[in-house]
């Protein structure tokens, strides 16, 4: 599993798998292409299971946010220390208010 996009009662869940990485990329990025056609305003990109979180994944996580603007998203990754750790390194914020790009 690459993402999985879950609708719950008013908003999204969108799970992304072990690895977002330039390897698997491209995959999510057509999963999240769906997004468009989706009606709920208020998405969450959970990030919590990632193992493996490089560049390539730091550009799509950007993409999404910029690139869907009519929604509302929130950002969590559990303190996950990879995906801290690449968010760290390129200065990027996601925490409370920080969050909305």
């Amino acid at each position: 599993m690459s993402v999985q996009i879950t609708p719950k009662a008013d908003f999204l869940v969108v799970e992304f798998g072990h690895d977002l990485t330039i390897f698997t990329v491209r995959d999510c990025y057509e999963a999240l292409k769906k997004l468009t056609s989706m009606t709920m305003e208020k998405v969450i990109l959970d990030l919590s299971a990632v193992n493996d979180f490089d560049s390539s994944g730091v550009q799509l996580v950007l993409w999404v946010m910029q690139h869907h603007k009519d929604k509302n998203f929130t950002l969590t990754h559990s303190e996950n220390p990879a995906v801290s750790r690449v968010f760290q390194l390129y200065s990027l914020d996601f925490t409370s208010d920080a969050a909305a790009i």
